[in-house]
């Protein structure tokens, strides 16, 4: 289908591409830039959707980042000249984004959701083709990595069986794309806490308004997991700003995030105890640096993890039609 694998990672030079550089819809292109650039990644390209997009990002990042920043006409061009792609554009351009890291042999990071849920059968072909090709994919998911501050500031739930999980974000945008845009973080927190069947689907899928212009709403829905059924529950409050309120629970014990000066990141419980923790974003880019390089790598979601979020994301918004 496409040129042969990436090399061994032996060969990495640690240059890094980002297709979907700019701001323009809020994307995270800019903050995936300087994570990788505080890896000691070399942001060594940018694509955008045409030309002028990509050399306004380029000029952009170029200065934040005090090094050269060139710019491509396509994702395509700009992936056979790096050792990673990051796929930070809207989600109508992720398929174009992955089979641009496919075409040139290389692994690729993509934003969330990985694939828009009418793209289900088409992303779940991609996943299958990296796993085929033995290349890296990795969804930007960031709050698995919250969940060490969970349980230390609630060490009751380490053992014990996840009945409930509960999410609160504050997406910037209404209606379905505020549950489109948000939900993939709670199925990847849900993942990583539940060991869940290949075959798992759903089921009580519902929302508490199903407005277009609903700025508020709730999803829940309900899984089975190997220790009985899980109650998961998505809470959404649009806030078209920064810093946007997030909190996480598990059987009832929730964390709240908390922004302080210079993004510093803390959590704390509703009787005021907290914990600082390092910025997820920059914890995810540590994790995919370090699982392309040779030698004992940190855990990374298999390929049938992928797949099973892309499954369980086109079913949920297809029940809520």
């Amino acid at each position: 289908m496409s040129p042969p694998a990436d090399p061994p990672a032996t060969s990495l030079r640690r240059r890094v591409g980002i297709v979907g550089a700019g701001r323009s819809r809020q994307g995270l292109g800019p903050f995936l830039a300087r994570a990788f650039a505080a890896e000691g990644w070399r942001v060594s390209g940018v694509s955008g959707r045409d030309s002028a997009g990509a050399e306004r990002a380029a000029s952009e990042l170029a200065g934040g980042l005090g090094q050269p920043v060139a710019a491509f006409a396509s994702a395509r061009e700009l992936a056979a000249t790096v050792d990673l792609l990051v796929v930070a554009a809207p989600v109508e351009a992720h398929l174009a984004g992955l089979d641009a890291a496919l075409a040139a042999g290389v692994p690729c990071l993509c934003e969330k959701p990985l694939v828009a849920a009418v793209e289900r059968d088409a992303g779940l072909q991609r996943v299958a083709e990296f796993a085929r090709r033995g290349l890296a994919l990795f969804e930007n998911c960031q709050w698995p990595f919250v969940l060490p501050a969970l349980l230390a500031l609630h060490p009751g739930l380490v053992g014990a069986p996840v009945r409930s999980l509960a999410m609160g974000l504050s997406p910037a945008l209404p209606g379905r794309a505020m549950v489109a845009d948000s939900l993939s973080h709670l199925l990847s927190v849900l993942q990583a806490l539940v060991p869940l069947p290949p075959d798992t689907m759903p089921s009580s899928v519902r929302q508490r308004d199903r407005d277009p212009a609903a700025v508020q709403n709730e999803v829940a829905f309900a899984v089975r997991g190997a220790a009985g059924p899980v109650e998961v529950s998505l809470h959404l409050q649009v806030v078209p700003s920064q810093p946007r309120p997030a909190w996480l629970a598990v059987n009832g014990c929730r964390i709240d995030r908390r922004i302080g000066a210079g993004y510093a990141i803390s959590f704390a419980t509703p009787d005021g105890r907290s914990m600082n923790v390092r910025d997820p974003l920059q914890e995810l880019v540590y994790r995919v640096g370090q699982s392309l390089l040779p030698g004992p790598r940190e855990r990374t979601e298999a390929p049938a993890d992928l797949a099973l979020r892309i499954r369980l994301y086109a079913a949920i918004l297809q029940a809520l039609g």
